[in-house]
């Protein structure tokens, strides 16, 4: 764990010449760092959340209850467990998610590494990916400061991209900015095509 602590160290402090260390480093490395981080992300993660739904369930009980012909509203604390249990089962199967997806975005992201020059292999396309995650698996679990922590991941990953894949800054900064362009993209014609949808269903229903 110690080697773990200089690592998280370097990529918070010195991304630039930590990356360039970890070039040679093998896959299964970067992968057990990522994992290591991911599990402490997940309880940190988990503890958070259960603590903030538990106060928003009782305190919606309590607001429910002490209105006039809703005291039968008490009687959902008895819910409470099944609220905690819920938590934790959603946060596990994200957790078994995260585990394997790095494998899937690394190879949509190495696509577009190779449509811009980089030529040092997908390995070094997926360390980039699970080192630059290191800000937001450290501090994402944080409210609020999970936003700063998720720029910062993809800063991060532009260095990464740049340093492993010897590609110029603008290109790495295109590798990660084109599949988030595209995914916002996608959901931008997604509502184009539900307000089409709803609007061509009011006009047959003759609200239009």
């Amino acid at each position: 764990m110690s080697g773990d602590s200089e690592k998280i160290k370097g990529f918070l402090i010195n991304p630039v010449e930590t990356f360039q260390k970890q070039s040679g480093e093998h896959l299964g490395a970067a992968y057990r760092y990522y994992v290591v981080l991911l599990v402490l992300f997940s309880v940190l993660y988990g503890i958070v959340a259960i603590v903030m739904d538990m106060s928003v369930f009782n305190t919606t009980i309590a607001s429910l209850s002490s209105i006039p012909g809703m005291e039968w509203a008490a009687s959902l604390a008895s819910f409470g467990n099944f609220a905690v249990s819920f938590d934790i089962f959603f946060i596990y199967v994200m957790f078994v998610i995260s585990l394997f997806s790095i494998f899937i975005s690394g190879l949509m992201l190495h696509c577009f590494v190779l449509l811009l020059g980089g030529e040092k292999g997908y390995s070094q396309t997926i360390k980039s990916m699970m080192y630059a995650y290191t800000p937001y698996l450290i501090f994402g679990w944080i409210p609020y400061v999970n936003i700063i922590a998720a720029i910062w991941m993809l800063a991060l990953q532009v260095i990464g991209i740049r340093e492993l894949q010897g590609i110029q800054t603008e290109h790495a900064l295109l590798v990660v900015l084109l599949p988030v362009f595209l995914v916002l993209f996608g959901f931008l014609l997604f509502g184009i095509v539900i307000a089409t949808f709803l609007s061509g269903f009011a006009g047959m229903l003759g609200f239009a």
